[in-house]
């Protein structure tokens, strides 16, 4: 409901001003009904929150009696929703009794609920965040003093309040010995410069707890020649914590990064320019570091790879948390070119989504693979002439000899026959084992070829 405002006034000997302004508080209430008889002089008191009325009728009371002529308070009613609204009363005397007491006055009276509601909500803020509040002043001899200190938040804090308004030397309750320097130097710059004054120090508590501080504030100066700097100081003693292992962390992170032994990078998953690579990477690949950061993944692809690098990157753009690895092409700054295994993996790298590379020389492992892969091809083959091929002659020639032990029974035409035969058996048998021994180096022939080709092939 909005605030709505009223001027009135008022004038009484013993009676109390309130039952004068009922026609105002019946509508606030909601009682708008001409015929509605729930809220009349007689019970409109049953309306009042518990004790407000009490206090309301002791507060009338003291201003009656006393020389102050401003009149300020706020009392909560209840509205016929069964909600509470809060009604504030202002006034100022404009007549008074022999005694200088006021007997007369005029003023307003105003529904206030949602401000009320806003400064509740307000202090339940600045409560949770642990807000001090400190004005200092600045004589024209720029000598400094605590003006105002907020009293709450110095309990929650267990800063004695009291004296570090008297104490001249108030920094040595308000700052940590090794941080004097720094916040003193801050307040001298603010206050001469008359600049936005920033800062974090520490404070030890009463229980020698460490909390960390940040003050801001900015300085104003007075007609006197003297300045005044109200500094907003909140308790930044998790996010500190929290910072420190954040340092932690990452100082990890960056050693374990920079040491590993294998090649690692990371890269912004939209550019593909590469944003950091460790020192494995500077001696696997010949780049520098600079030349690093003015490179993208692209560089180090041969072009044969470029159709293969845009498709997956693709697929990574569409998944960005997917963990993959894979085999893939890479050329060093001198052109050579070499197999590598890449885990990728997601990571958060200075506010950005990124990607995180290790990559795995595998030509070495590439090399052997193919060369037992050749050589099982070979021993496969060889294998099949064994058993084929050089088996046909081997069992005729294996015949012929048998023949030859009855050779009492053989004449002579027979015998040429065999001889000849059994020659003819044996070139075949040596044909078989000399393409045997080729195919044996041929395959100690491929296992010598330099590493490039055997990729390549």
């Amino acid at each position: 409901m909005g605030t709505l405002n009223k001027f009135y006034g008022w004038r009484w000997d013993e009676e109390d001003p309130i039952f004068k302004n009922l026609e105002y508080i019946k509508k606030v209430l909601g009682y708008v009904a001409p015929d509605d008889q729930s809220f009349t002089a007689n019970n409109f008191k049953e309306l009042f929150y518990p004790g407000d009325f009490e206090l309301l009728q002791k507060s009338w009371k003291a201003y009656k009696t006393g020389t102050n002529h401003s009149f300020e308070k706020s009392y909560r009613f209840k509205h016929k929703d069964g909600s509470w609204r809060w009604i504030k009363e202002s006034g100022l005397a404009n007549e008074f009794n022999p005694s200088n007491n006021p007997i007369g006055a005029i003023g307003t009276i105003q529904e206030v609920t949602d401000k009320k509601k806003k400064n509740t909500h307000l202090k339940s803020i600045l409560k949770s965040v642990s807000i001090i509040i400190l004005r200092l002043k600045q004589d024209s001899n720029n000598n400094l003093k605590v003006e105002h200190i907020s009293e709450e938040a110095l309990q929650h804090w267990n800063i004695p309040c009291k004296t570090l308004l008297k104490d001249e030397d108030y920094l040595r309750n308000l700052a940590h010995k090794d941080d004097l320097g720094r916040i003193r130097t801050a307040l001298n710059n603010s206050f001469s410069k008359m600049e936005f004054f920033e800062c974090q120090w520490r404070v030890v508590s009463q229980e020698d707890k460490i909390i960390w501080c940040q003050g801001v504030g900015t300085p104003i100066k007075d007609k006197d020649g003297s300045c005044f700097l109200d500094i907003v100081i909140t308790d930044i003693t998790k996010e500190k914590l929290y910072t420190e292992q954040l340092k932690v962390s990452e100082e990890k992170y960056h050693s374990l990064f920079q040491h590993s032994p294998q090649p690692s990078w990371v890269y912004n998953l939209e550019t593909l320019a590469f944003l950091n690579v460790n020192s494995a990477a500077i001696e696997k690949y010949g780049y520098s570091k600079d030349e690093f950061m003015g490179m993208t993944l692209a560089d180090i692809r041969p072009e044969c790879e470029m159709k293969y690098l845009e498709k997956q990157v693709q697929k990574t753009r569409e998944n960005y948390l997917n963990l993959f690895d894979g085999h893939f092409k890479h050329i060093t700054k001198k052109g050579e070119i070499f197999t590598v295994h890449l885990y990728s993996s997601p990571i958060t790298y200075n506010g950005q989504k990124c990607r995180q590379i290790i990559a795995i020389d595998i030509s070495e492992k590439m090399k052997y693979l193919k060369f037992i892969e050749n050589q099982n091809k070979s021993l496969k083959k060889i294998g099949w002439m064994q058993s084929h091929e050089l088996r046909a002659p081997l069992v005729r020639l294996m015949g012929l000899i048998n023949l030859l032990n009855d050779h009492d029974s053989i004449c002579k035409e027979e015998m040429n026959y065999i001889n000849k035969e059994i020659i003819n058996s044996a070139n075949e048998m040596d044909v078989m084992t000399k393409n045997i021994a080729k195919i044996i180096n041929d395959t100690q022939l491929k296992e010598k070829r330099n590493d490039a080709q055997i990729i390549a092939d």
